[in-house]
Parts: structure tokens; sequence; C-alpha cells
């Protein structure tokens, strides 16, 4: 699936999609949602909530790496430094 033919489908359907086959990247505070991105094939969806995994206000759909800029202090990538 691609980011165009997501956009088109009916919004439960996005949510059942994004719970079953979404890897969860991470999650931000942005004033009173809470805002959830996961990664499904090639591009990234942002799913807001009122209340946490309770009520969907709204999902932003996007392929650029450049607004994952305020998700990478939450990865942590320790385990992928090599030292000796």
């Amino acid at each position: 699936m691609n980011l165009f033919d997501f956009q088109l489908l009916p919004h439960s359907e996005k949510v059942d999609i994004l719970y079953d086959h979404g890897v969860y990247i991470g999650k931000r505070k942005e004033k009173n949602q809470t805002v959830i991105l996961y990664q499904l094939e090639g591009f990234y969806v942002e799913v807001f909530y009122k209340k946490y995994r309770c009520f969907v206000t709204r999902m932003h759909c996007f392929s650029s790496t450049i607004l994952l800029e305020v998700y990478l202090e939450q990865i942590n990538v320790e385990h992928l430094i090599y030292t000796q």
C-alpha cells in the first residue's frame, strides 16, 4: 500500500491497518493531545489523540524524513554502537 492509497481509505480502516500492520516509532505531546507516530511500508502516519488511544482527532501522513526530527530524541541507538 502506498501513501496515496492509504489516504483514500475510510478513517476506521486506516486505524485498523495502523494497529495491525504499522510499526510504532514514538510518541510526543502537542498541546492537549498525544501524537503517536507509525511507519507503514514507505511512509509515516502521525495519529493525534484527544484522549490517549481513545479518540483520534486527525491523522497526518507523510513520507519526508525531515518531519521525524521531533521523534529522534526518543530513539535509543545505544545498542547499535559497537565498542571494544
